[in-house]
């Protein structure tokens, strides 16, 4: 007698996560991640200052040169039919501000920036990196705050290649984002001491 085999779970598209996480849900945030919905934990204080120091130079600098958009998380990317992220950072230049929908965005942005942690470290480099590679997102910068280093990743339509590794003592800069210049000192000197949980 044989056994009866598992049917495979079916993959989530985008039309179930804006189902599963109406408005009213959405102070817990998710991500859908190859089919799979996912409950993200809070970011904790070290992560946020980073994020939001970040925002700030490249918000004044992409105004100033009139490139494009700089925004910030939550907000939904939903890159492909299977997986909608929240990168904790976004860059979208004018020639694609049609990827935005009116509710997140629909498509790839040039540059996502994720802040790794323990809890997601393994997931960003081995899931939603490779999806960034293949749906055409131009950079990704993947930011480490214990090491402090932002690692430099550039897609070729196909996949993320690292290009560099910048420390807390250098100019961040982006071919995406033409004349942006981030020095990152002042941003991890804010982060310095901060205390940075194993999550």
């Amino acid at each position: 007698m044989t056994q009866p085999t598992a049917k495979p779970r079916a993959k989530l598209t985008g039309a179930d996560y804006m189902t599963l996480t109406p408005p009213s849900h959405r102070g817990v945030r998710y991500q859908l991640i190859e089919g799979e919905l996912i409950q993200m934990a809070g970011p904790n204080y070290a992560h946020q200052v980073f994020i939001g120091e970040l925002h700030v130079a490249l918000t004044l600098q992409v105004r100033a040169l009139d490139i494009g958009e700089i925004i910030i998380s939550p907000f939904d990317v939903a890159i492909d039919e299977h997986n909608t992220f929240q990168p904790d950072l976004l860059f979208v230049s004018n020639a694609r501000r049609h990827i935005f929908d009116g509710h997140g965005i629909t498509g790839a942005p040039d540059v996502v920036v994720e802040v790794l942690s323990e809890s997601t470290r393994r997931r960003d480099f081995n899931v939603k990196l490779p999806v960034y590679g293949r749906n055409g997102v131009r950079e990704a910068w993947m930011a480490d705050l214990r090491a402090a280093t932002v690692a430099k990743y550039v897609g070729d339509g196909r996949a993320m290649t690292p290009v560099q590794v910048y420390g807390a003592n250098d100019v961040l800069t982006s071919d995406a984002m033409p004349g942006v210049a981030v020095d990152l000192g002042p941003i991890f000197d804010r982060i310095r001491g901060a205390a940075l949980p194993d999550n």
